[in-house]
């Protein structure tokens, strides 16, 4: 199993660096790739063989690693969503929580409920639950969307967009 785990480019993510090291540590043959963000503090990923970490992937990188993949453990940024979404990749949310301090506000949160109640990919918001649900994951019954319908989405949506905004 090859996963990509994705804490955004904006800040650190402790709660996401604790799902990869149990992970890591539960799963040794698995190949682990982190791109955990900046100013993330990787000492306590060195030790593990079957991970690579890093605070952010080169654009090229990034998209090779993403495209290996066969599951993304990502935040509830919008363009990792989106980047799943439209090529049909399988992938679990752990949103940022404003309580905690990982981020300004919940949108996140929202995020990932109204991405949960339109295709069905799960969110977590504990730890545990989230690692349990990696060590236990299932291709075969995983929700799945169709790419090109999400793709042909979001462009009449945008066309939809810039033709309101040009009548302002």
């Amino acid at each position: 199993m090859r996963i990509l785990f994705a804490a955004g480019t904006q800040f650190p993510f402790p709660r996401l660096d604790q799902v990869v090291l149990g992970v890591a540590r539960e799963r040794p043959a698995w190949s682990l790739v982190y791109q955990a963000g900046p100013g993330a503090s990787l000492q306590g990923f060195a030790s593990l063989d079957n991970l690579q970490a890093q605070p952010l992937f080169g654009a090229e990188c990034y998209q090779r690693l993403f495209g290996d993949a066969d599951l993304v453990v990502t935040h509830a940024g919008m363009g990792n969503i989106l980047a799943c979404l439209e090529q049909g990749k399988p992938f679990l949310m752990l949103p940022r929580l404003a309580r905690l301090g990982e981020h300004r506000n919940d949108h996140q949160v929202d995020t990932a409920e109204a991405i949960t109640e339109s295709y069905g990919i799960p969110f977590y918001e504990d730890v545990d639950a989230l690692v349990r649900s990696i060590l236990t994951y299932d291709a075969a019954s995983a929700a799945m969307v169709d790419g090109e319908t999400i793709r042909a989405r979001r462009e009449a949506f945008g066309k939809q967009l810039n033709a309101l905004i040009g009548t302002l």
